[in-house]
């Protein structure tokens, strides 16, 4: 299949090269480091545990050429670029020795990646998310670049988004602070005149950080290698708190999800953060497509538990 999508992609760059559309830089193929690579990501498929509230998004009619067409509206000269690295370097902090980054310090890096990626400087991934696309939240193809960016004192994130009938991209930002223990995750939308630091609307599936990429059809994904070794990248991150913005304080979200074979992992001292009801839409996603528990499935009867806990109204 990736041959597949590799042969498409090139046809498709070929024929925008003759027509004078792209740069010869901008058409050439991506070149992965040669060891280490992490294992390619499974396209995303529901398990049918019975857990969604809605079925899988049907994209079996979204093409490879759809998806060729729709990313690179984004500006070719920005995606499909050459790399060594999957997480391109960061200049060193100004403040030697940092305890804590300010909220302008956390709004200026995520200013500094959104200009990197209108350069052409950062090395994105490209795909259409299947994740992100089920529920009652958004039914159609949503395109994403993700970008990942690093120093010593800050992991950044830059998300370029649309689904497949908006007409612009939408810019967003995730900085962890790295100075603090534990770390702090901002999450931002770019899209105003200012920084807008966002807090619930990215809690609910956001509670421990980034999330891993996981597209939705192997000819979806404009370079495999640098989506596993981006999704390496975020698994690798450490246990984390989220940053609410002033004007929006936490609230009380009940009793945590307390079942085992949960709280194995979710939990107050656990590898991530206890879970609430707030969190259904990823947990119903990321355990029916079998990336929750990451390490095993679920037996029939766990499921009734979490469907029983899922459905029960407060």
């Amino acid at each position: 299949m990736r041959d597949n999508w590799l042969a498409r992609l090139g046809a498709f760059f070929g024929a925008l090269l003759l027509m004078g559309l792209v740069p010869l830089q901008a058409a050439e193929s991506s070149h992965p480091p040669e060891s280490g690579k992490p294992a390619l990501i499974k396209p995303a498929a529901s398990t049918d545990t019975g857990l969604l509230l809605e079925p899988s998004l049907d994209l079996s009619k979204f093409s490879t050429e759809e998806f060729i067409a729709l990313s690179s509206s984004v500006g070719l000269d920005k995606i499909c670029k050459n790399w060594s690295s999957a997480v391109v370097a960061l200049p060193p902090h100004e403040r030697p020795g940092v305890k804590g980054l300010t909220e302008q310090e956390v709004k200026d890096y995520m200013v500094q990646v959104r200009r990197l990626f209108k350069e052409g400087a950062a090395v994105p991934i490209s795909d259409v998310g299947l994740i992100s696309t089920q529920e009652d939240v958004i039914r159609r193809p949503m395109l994403n670049h993700i970008s990942a960016f690093s120093n010593a004192v800050a992991r950044v994130y830059l998300l370029v988004q649309k689904t497949s009938t908006d007409k612009g991209w939408g810019y967003f930002s995730i900085v962890q602070d790295l100075t603090v223990e534990p770390p702090l995750d901002y999450f931002a939308d770019l899209n105003g005149k200012e920084v807008k630091f966002e807090g619930a609307t990215c809690y609910k599936c956001h509670s421990s950080g980034p999330l891993a990429i996981h597209p939705a059809r192997a000819d979806l994904v404009s370079d495999a290698p640098l989506a596993a070794a981006i999704s390496k990248h975020i698994a690798e991150q450490p246990l984390s708190r989220f940053h609410f913005p002033e004007r929006e304080k936490p609230i009380d979200y009940g009793q945590p999800l307390a079942l085992k074979f949960c709280t194995k992992c979710h939990d107050t001292d656990g590898y991530r953060l206890p879970l609430y009801k707030v969190h259904s839409h990823p947990i119903r996603i990321l355990v029916d497509f079998g990336y929750m528990p990451p390490k095993h499935r679920l037996t029939p009867d766990e499921i009734a538990e979490l469907k029983a806990w899922l459905d029960k109204k407060p």
